[in-house]
């Protein structure tokens, strides 16, 4: 289920550490809940179970970058490709909310 929790206030930015499990291992990951919230949100958009994604990001990554940051990396130019869509497509109008609303959650 896609989750619209980040515009609904609450800490977005206190690390969670969750035990995950890939190529049939376990280890801990610590995201902000942000990150995770937005991680989910693309594996419901992509239909993709979130160990499959893991694992994907995993096998491309640069092998001298850790998982943890390629995630937040991937994340952040999935999430950077969606806007240059939406920007494309004249859908986008600069007022500044956008900002605003985002600089709220990390309680600047």
């Amino acid at each position: 289920m896609y989750k619209n929790t980040i515009k609904n206030g609450g800490n977005m930015t206190i690390l969670t550490s969750r035990v995950i499990s890939i190529y049939d291992r376990k280890t801990t990951m610590r995201l902000a809940k942000a990150e995770w919230t937005v991680l989910d949100n693309i594996c419901y958009l992509e239909k993709i179970k979130r160990k499959n994604l893991l694992e994907l990001i995993d096998q491309n990554r640069d092998k001298k970058i850790g998982l943890t940051p390629s995630v937040r990396l991937f994340t952040l130019l999935y999430l950077y490709e969606m806007s240059a869509q939406f920007a494309t497509q004249n859908a986008f109008l600069p007022n500044h909310e956008n900002l605003q609303k985002t600089l709220e959650v990390l309680h600047l």
